[in-house]
């Protein structure tokens, strides 16, 4: 992960952590851990949204036959690692192609 990155997620980090102390100062250890909360659904959310959307491109590729376009394949590839160095889409033990 490049410096950038790092620096982007950390802001993220520090802004989540910023609104959910806020929360609880306000409304008290409840509106800090609904805060928390929410935040861990909206990731798992989104997570699970861009990985369907992803199989979603997977199946189009095959169907017009793209998939054996090197070009396409390197293309989906780096998209694909870039989702996975920013934490948007797991790991997955076996490839697609």
């Amino acid at each position: 992960m490049s410096e950038e990155e790092k620096g982007s997620e950390n802001i993220l980090d520090k802004l989540n952590t910023s609104i959910a102390d806020f929360a609880g100062q306000v409304f008290g250890e409840s509106g800090k851990e609904f805060i928390e909360e929410t935040s861990k659904k909206i990731k798992e959310f989104s997570s699970s949204s861009i990985k369907k959307f992803v199989e979603f491109s997977d199946s189009v590729l095959e169907s017009l036959k793209l998939n054996e376009n090197e070009q396409v394949i390197k293309a989906r590839d780096s998209i694909e690692d870039m989702l996975k160095q920013a934490g948007l889409l797991e790991e997955d033990d076996e490839e697609e192609f």
